[in-house]
């Protein structure tokens, strides 16, 4: 496997969760009025985002010299095959739950499944999976989405 790019995916990965200091925003700005279009803007960038975790992996998968193998797919292949369609279908659900229920069950479930998706992929990396130095980008990278969708789920503003 190639040599992971960390400073540039690090750049990426940064320039992505950026979005996500919102969440510190709804918290803080909370407190003095309302922001029910930005929190419906944080929780679709999630719901967008939560799915290109998981296209990483089919990405990594793809970036194989031969991409369909003479004896099917093996088990690490079924594993972040498995893990792409989980972050999508999880992406799905938490972005319906929260435009069509409640936007708190909407940021609460997108937390989870960034915390899923790392906890899946970090299972990949001990068996070698991943590349090297991916798992501390994802690590940044999740651990600042999760925060972010934390502040906006405990923003003080009360109803969304």
């Amino acid at each position: 496997m190639r040599q992971f790019p960390v400073t540039a995916a690090m750049l990426v990965a940064l320039g992505g969760v950026f979005p996500f200091l919102v969440g510190g925003w709804l918290f803080l700005a909370g407190v003095l009025t309302s922001l029910p279009h930005l929190s419906q803007i944080l929780l679709a960038y999630g719901g967008c985002l939560l799915p290109f975790y998981g296209a990483v992996q089919w990405g990594l998968l793809a970036s194989k010299p031969t991409i369909i193998p003479p004896k099917g797919e093996s088990l690490r292949d079924r594993r972040a095959l498995l893990s792409g369609t989980f972050a999508f279908l999880w992406g799905w659900l938490a972005l319906c739950a929260g435009l069509l229920g409640n936007l708190r069950t909407g940021f609460g479930l997108e937390a989870i499944g960034f915390a899923g998706i790392f906890a899946l992929e970090r299972i990949a990396n001990r068996h070698g999976d991943l590349p090297q130095g991916y798992i501390m980008v994802r690590a940044i990278s999740t651990g600042l989405c999760v925060i972010g969708f934390l502040f906006a789920l405990l923003s003080p503003q009360g109803q969304f």
